[in-house]
């Protein structure tokens, strides 16, 4: 029997509050983007959580790490505002600063306590090759928040920026994750695809006009490629269908279920 017979894959689109945590300034448009809007569209209250400030994002030595962050941080709103998201969050850490595990899954668990989320989407941690360890960092720490948050004996650390205060014990019903190598859903995004790329060039400092162009060919391939795995190939070919692919899991299956890998 397919696992997934008695433990179905959960529908993102019942979600009535959904926490993104993402490494950096961009991660959340990059990885999910589209499946971001469409949600926002459909009604579901999103927060966007920013664990570092993005001070490190750049190869130009005249750009001050200090400008940059603050510049980053008007791109987040900016880019929110577009793709239909309420309310930024940042955990106000130094971008490359190597925060320890246990700081980043204690500063999260607060911020799952205060807003008591249906689902928590984050970066995999598990994407192989994956080299930056903010992203690993993160990932994993998202998830570790998602466990630990219903138990009402772990203490979280510090809310972050605007959180407002402490709360009472949280269980996260549902964890999805973006830029995953292993999806079990394709989300249909061409109604918001656009609205993606919007998205990512209010990150100036991140895709300026030139960059951007350049790198959304790639995109489209992906979104050609995910939007054939929907169902939808004929739509694909014709330009019309574009989709974004994630892993989605009840959370009970991200501690000591063997089968996740091929959920």
């Amino acid at each position: 029997m397919n696992i997934k017979a008695f433990l179905p894959i959960p529908d993102i689109r019942s979600c009535h509050r959904i926490l993104c945590v993402q490494p950096h300034p961009d991660d959340n448009e990059v990885g999910a983007g589209g499946t971001i809007a469409k949600l926002a569209r459909n009604g579901c209250e999103l927060t966007f959580l920013t664990a570092t400030d993005g001070s490190v994002g750049s190869a130009d030595p005249e750009v001050k790490p200090a400008a940059l962050a603050a510049r980053r941080a008007l791109e987040i709103e900016k880019a929110a505002a577009i793709l239909g998201v309420k309310r930024c969050l940042s955990l106000g850490l130094a971008d490359g600063s190597f925060p320890s595990d246990e700081l980043l899954c204690r500063r999260i668990v607060g911020v799952i306590r205060e807003l008591r989320p249906d689902l928590v989407l984050t970066c995999d941690p598990f994407l192989p090759y994956e080299a930056h360890p903010d992203h690993r960092g993160v990932g994993m720490a998202a998830l570790e928040a998602c466990i630990f948050g219903g138990f009402p004996n772990f203490l979280a650390a510090g809310a972050a920026e605007g959180a407002g205060g402490a709360a009472g014990p949280w269980s996260v019903p549902t964890v999805a994750l973006y830029a995953t190598a292993s999806p079990n859903v394709y989300f249909d995004v061409s109604d918001t695809w656009e609205v993606k790329f919007e998205a990512l060039a209010a990150h100036e400092s991140q895709f300026p006009p030139q960059a951007l162009a350049q790198l959304k060919p790639y995109f489209e391939l992906k979104g050609f490629q995910y939007a054939c795995r929907s169902g939808h190939p004929l739509g694909a070919l014709l330009g019309k269908r574009r989709a974004e692919a994630l892993k989605v899991m009840p959370s009970v299956c991200i501690h000591g279920f063997v089968d996740a890998a091929g959920y």
